[in-house]
């Protein structure tokens, strides 16, 4: 398969996730996403609105993130914030897995939390971070089937939001890796989409996550990967 510069491009997410973000951080976050005419944007919800405003006219995905960073918040809680960003005009939903539930194996609580999610986002798609960080590989199957028998459209590998939390578990975290690809792509079906996020620096890497059935990128670099994509991949590249 042929990736163009446009394929890459709608490939790529930006996010804005920082709590500490500022009205002239959204705008000049979405101002670069804009330039640099990437597939979607992801933000927190309280900048959806202010999100869909700025990008009127632009044709972005906007996701707004649900049970962010953790995953903890009841399920009747991410299923209101659901519906809030969808009434402030989300065309995505980003949520994070309930992980410690499914840690220690209460799989109906985990498929239930996300299918509140789902019916409360209207057929829009749904992107579910299991934070592969902190699991077994028997983990991630498990997370990664839940996934699609909940209805969701996306596995998303990471939040990519580092803490000391998350040191307790893994000294040496990587938000998304080759093999976590492989791992979900080979346990979901071939409708199912992939987002691989966090820790993706390089073009070279990005290229490599599509190759192995990545279907979405979540980077923090992702105006300088395009950049170098257009400079030396001006036909585009075979994957």
């Amino acid at each position: 398969m042929r990736i163009t510069v446009q394929d890459f491009k709608k490939r790529i997410e930006f996010s804005l996730c920082q709590q500490f973000a500022t009205d002239e951080d959204l705008r000049n976050f979405l101002q670069e996403a804009i330039n640099t005419e990437v597939g979607v944007v992801c933000v927190n919800p309280v900048h959806v609105e202010r999100a869909v405003e700025l990008l009127e006219g632009y044709p972005m995905e906007i996701s707004g993130n649900v049970g962010f960073p953790f995953g903890s918040h009841p399920t009747e809680v991410k299923a209101l914030e659901t519906e809030l960003v969808v009434q402030a005009g989300a065309t995505q939903i980003d949520m994070v897995m309930q992980v410690g539930a499914l840690k220690s194996k209460k799989d109906d609580l985990v498929k239930a939390d996300i299918a509140a999610v789902v019916q409360k986002a209207r057929g829009r798609i749904v992107k579910v971070i299991i934070e592969a960080w902190v699991l077994t590989d028997e983990e991630k199957k498990r997370a990664s089937m839940i996934v699609e028998e909940a209805g969701a459209q996306m596995v998303k590998t990471s939040t990519g939001v580092r803490t000391q939390y998350l040191e307790m578990v893994n000294p040496d975290p990587r938000g998304a890796t080759i093999e976590d690809v492989v791992l979900i792509r080979n346990v979901v079906s071939k409708e199912m989409k992939i987002k691989a996020s966090g820790g993706i620096y390089s073009l070279d890497e990005a290229i490599k996550f599509l190759e192995s059935g990545a279907d979405q990128l979540g980077v923090s670099k992702g105006a300088a990967l395009i950049n170098e994509f257009e400079r030396r991949y001006p036909g585009g590249v075979e994957i």
